[in-house]
């Protein structure tokens, strides 16, 4: 039986398992809301991540120590890192195994909004590097929470024919969060602590109004799976021998994310110091930018995710976006000024949003199995999140050392286009998804 003709496949490797069932139909009404509320969350997430790790963060790295500024940065998204490497695949399986009256992924959602938040608030306070890390994860910790729950939700309650549409949503969401996310902290970065409050407040009200809206059935009657401390770590192991599909999506996604993100992490230093604006022009010019990107995503991510599903094919895409990316990357070497910045933001925002517009829905199709019955969606699809999380958290250490070793930042912008290509030629061998 080929994938993509259930949302979790199952393994063939184990007959006694019961089959798994498509998502359950549900009225076309409830999917569309949904898919809008799964967009504002993402809104959410992204403003969090992008407003404080692209400019929060640095600014008060930047005032604690200007000289070390690079290497502290690093630092404290490395330290991140490690709430990245465990935070979303423990919450996923986690909210697999939920039962409560609220449903598996609400409780998730909720918990980890209210974490992220309480922490938010708490990040100007911090006094040294090293309290900055430990406040940023805990913040990490939440969003991660959130984005398990809310993405194990797409395999819960959409049929694979509809995933394409909602993957688009998320896509959208994902760029309209980054804009949001650099124009409320780019904007009132002057302001105390006004952007934080701000972003606290906007976590809350979403994620509370999503999860009233789209409530979920209660969990309590679902069979509870038993299982040991060793069966539960070893369900975090996917052997990409018997899974090359998995593995494949996985690397592919974690390649994209790094040649995205590479520049993206020190692109408020990059305005600064590659150019030649002062902090306060690119604190401002860094949400002008945000904008644009956003108006790139808007043009590609909802027609290519539609266009995705009525030609039933993903990879195409995905080629497609990563040559856009790599021209949008090349474009700083050569033109070093405002225009030529802007000029690569649209265009980055272009090819990415053609690329989340599938990526989501490419990856529900690989997922490996369901194990016994019972949906294990939360704890795969946060271990193909770590594709996203981790090269995020990772990034900044490679680009510091990047710079470090060449002295400048156009590696950032070569290292991008090598990163992106490589990850479209990675999707290339999964068998299971044309």
């Amino acid at each position: 039986m080929a994938l993509s003709e259930t949302p979790v496949p199952v393994l063939s490797e184990a007959p006694d398992t019961p089959p798994a069932a498509d998502a359950p139909a549900a009225a076309a009404p409830k999917l569309r809301r949904m898919s809008f509320g799964l967009l504002l969350v993402y809104v959410a997430i992204l403003a969090v991540n992008s407003g404080g790790a692209g400019i929060l963060l640095p600014n008060i790295v930047a005032r604690l120590d200007e000289a070390s500024k690079i290497g502290n940065l690093a630092i404290v998204t490395t330290v991140a890192f490690i709430a990245n490497i465990f935070a979303q695949p423990v919450a996923g399986a986690l909210s697999d195994a939920t039962r409560s009256r609220f449903g598996r992924r609400t409780p998730w959602m909720v918990g980890g909004a209210l974490v992220t938040s309480g922490f938010l608030i708490g990040l100007p306070l911090a006094q040294s590097v090293l309290g900055v890390a430990l406040v940023w994860l805990a913040v990490q910790v939440g969003v991660n929470a959130i984005q398990a729950a809310a993405t194990a939700l797409v395999p819960d309650r959409y049929p694979a024919a509809r995933r394409g549409g909602v993957s688009a949503m998320i896509g959208v969401g994902i760029t309209i969060g980054n804009a949001v996310g650099a124009v409320v902290a780019g904007g009132t970065a002057s302001s105390g602590r006004l952007p934080y409050a701000i972003l606290s407040a906007l976590v809350l009200v979403i994620i509370a109004v999503f999860v009233l809206v789209n409530r979920e059935e209660s969990s309590t009657d679902l069979p509870r799976q038993r299982t040991t401390a060793t069966e539960f770590l070893r369900g975090f192991w996917v052997d990409p021998r018997q899974h090359p599909d998995f593995a494949w999506a996985f690397g592919s996604r974690f390649l994209m994310v790094i040649g995205f993100y590479g520049a993206q992490t020190y692109g408020l230093y990059i305005l600064r110091d590659y150019i030649g604006l002062s902090d306060a022009e690119s604190n401002s010019f860094a949400a002008t930018m945000g904008v644009v990107l956003l108006f790139g995503v808007l043009l590609s991510a909802v027609v290519s995710g539609w266009v995705s599903d009525r030609v039933g094919r993903r990879k195409p895409f995905i080629v497609w976006s990563s040559v856009v990316m790599s021209i949008a990357l090349a474009i700083p070497l050569f033109v070093p000024t405002t225009q030529g910045v802007l000029a690569y933001a649209f265009l980055l925002g272009l090819g990415f949003g053609a690329y989340i517009s599938i990526d989501l829905a490419l990856m529900t199709e690989v997922l490996p199995a369901r194990l016994q019955g019972a949906s294990s969606a939360g704890r795969d699809l946060a271990i193909l999140g770590l594709a996203t999380t981790l090269p995020q958290a990772m990034s900044p250490s490679i680009a510091a050392g990047l710079v470090t070793l060449t002295g400048g930042y156009p590696v950032l912008f070569v290292a991008g286009i090598v990163f992106v290509m490589l990850g479209a030629l990675a999707v290339r061998p999964i068998k299971a998804v044309r």
